[in-house]
């Protein structure tokens, strides 16, 4: 007998070759770590293919609200600020990589002094490269809200570093 892929399936595989690592370089980057950033968009998947096919209209969007709501849950359970943790088991980053991960690391010390809306929308914006209306989907309210939440941010961000 031959296997055949079913349609549900091949949507699946789809999605995870399409956005599986914008998922992921977002999760990391909220949670700083790359063990609960896998296990937050593996979540995400799973629950995805879970559902009776056909069910969600817009499955990237829903991806996405998955995500961002698997890591508040990781983060409110935590109660802590998010330490990025080493690419290499012994504790040692390649020069390259330590200074990103820095970087993000002063950055997400910014976003979470902002209020929540705002800085998720900076977040989905600059970690996962999605577009304002991509961003209304995910966090289901109209583009415009969303591009004024990600201009305050910025503007509460200017501020904060004097510029």
């Amino acid at each position: 007998m031959k296997f055949q892929r079913s349609e549900s399936y091949v949507e699946l595989e789809r999605l995870v070759k399409g956005c599986r690592g914008r998922l992921f370089r977002f999760a990391f980057f909220r949670l700083g770590s790359r063990e609960e950033a896998e296990d937050v968009v593996q979540e995400a998947f799973l629950r995805f293919a879970a559902l009776p096919a056909r069910t969600v209209r817009r499955p990237e969007a829903y991806l996405f609200r998955m995500t961002v709501n698997g890591c508040n849950d990781r983060l409110r359970r935590r109660r802590s600020v998010p330490r990025l943790e080493p690419l290499d088991p012994n504790g040692a980053y390649p020069a390259e990589d330590r200074e990103a991960l820095e970087e993000a690391a002063r950055i997400e010390a910014l976003l979470g002094d902002l209020p929540a809306a705002q800085a998720e929308a900076i977040r989905l914006h600059v970690y996962s490269s999605l577009r304002f209306t991509e961003i209304a989907e995910v966090l289901d309210c109209p583009a415009t809200t969303v591009r004024s939440r990600f201009a305050a941010g910025i503007g509460n961000l200017k501020k904060k570093l004097n510029l």
